[in-house]
Formats: C-alpha cells, sequence, structure tokens
C-alpha cells in the first residue's frame, strides 16, 4: 500500500488516510522542521500583533514556501480528499483480506504442529501379534 508508518504493531483502516503515513523519515523530518519555521514565523506575527485574517494565511503560507525555496503545489490538485480517501481505503480492504488470509493459513499450520507435537507425546499403544485374539 506504500505506507511506511502507523500507530502501533498493525496497520490499521484509518492509517491509511493519514497522507504522513506515505512520508519517508527524511521527508518527515523535512515537514516536521518546515511547520515549525512557519508556527515560529505565525507566533511572531502574533506577538507583534500583526492582524491577520483567517483567508489571508493561504497566501502567507503560500509566501513563506517560496521564501524557503519549497515547492508550492499550483491549484487544490487533481484528486480530492474524499477521491483520495476512497482509493486508500480500496486498497486497505485488500490488504486487510490477503493479511486475515495470511493469518488464518498462519494458525492453520501452527494448529497442525500442535497437534503432530501432541500425537508424539502420547504413549505408544501394543499393537496385538497376529496370533493373538484381539
Amino acid at each position: 500500500m506504500g505506507l511506511t508508518s502507523w500507530k502501533g504493531e498493525v496497520v490499521r483502516k484509518v492509517d491509511v488516510t493519514i497522507a504522513k503515513n506515505y512520508l519517508r523519515d527524511d521527508e518527515i523530518s523535512e515537514l516536521n522542521r518546515i511547520v515549525v519555521m512557519f508556527l515560529d514565523y505565525a507566533e511572531d506575527q502574533a506577538r507583534r500583533r500583526r492582524q491577520i485574517f483567517l483567508r489571508d494565511w493561504k497566501g502567507q503560507l503560500d509566501a513563506f514556501l517560496r521564501f524557503n525555496e519549497r515547492a508550492v503545489l499550483p491549484g487544490a490538485g487533481r484528486v480530492s480528499r474524499e477521491a483520495a480517501d476512497e482509493k486508500a481505503e480500496q486498497a486497505y480492504e485488500q490488504f486487510s483480506a490477503h493479511r486475515r488470509t495470511q493469518r488464518e493459513e498462519e494458525a492453520q499450520r501452527e494448529a497442525m504442529e500442535e497437534l503432530k507435537a501432541t500425537i508424539r507425546k502420547l504413549p505408544k499403544r501394543d499393537t496385538p501379534k497376529s496370533d493373538e485374539p484381539t
């Protein structure tokens, strides 16, 4: 599915719609750094009592990214959030079905191994000789 990180031991459905879970460690580090820088910038604006309306923050963010020589995506992109989430959830369903099948097969193998081990531990029965009555 392309996930590189998720919360806990196993991938859950909620993990597939979190964009950050698809980033490599170096990309996450870069994202965290730029977010901290922007939040420091925003805090500085607030401390200086600069009034910036919410509608203006998009432009401020784009200008901030350009200043830091980061790519600014034009427009809203070609795929809606809903469409991306739906595609990711469909991929998760396939992944989950495959994982479930693997777990069932592994459980069956383990059960067979336990059964074989139990049979080996059973005491041997004496088999009657051919001339003895049964």
